[in-house]
């Protein structure tokens, strides 16, 4: 799964929030347990959104990209069903999602 959101757009929730309906329909239309996901590491902005999310880091995967000049990691995330329901119910009525 991918989100790019043009520049003068980032930070204001947009990406958490498309996110939250995807994982809603996942978790609780399509019946699935788990997602899992991949930031690349720098990428502070979606990081931020996973934990947001609350996702947690399961590890990392090392130079797995090439990227302008430079071998980069992937910073692997997961949630489960059990965490999403969790975290969905704490935040009821948290109007940042």
């Amino acid at each position: 799964m991918g989100i790019v959101i043009d520049q003068p757009y980032r930070g204001q929730g947009y990406g958490t929030s498309a996110m939250n309906i995807l994982l809603g329909y996942a978790f609780l239309e399509r019946r699935l347990h788990k997602f899992n996901d991949y930031v690349l590491e720098g990428n502070e902005g979606s990081a931020r959104m996973m934990q947001k999310l609350g996702c947690v880091q399961e590890g990392i995967r090392r130079q797995v990209v090439y990227i302008h000049g430079k071998h980069m990691d992937f910073i692997m995330f997961g949630l489960t069903k059990d965490e999403y329901l969790a975290n969905r119910d704490t935040n009821k009525g948290d109007s940042r999602g």
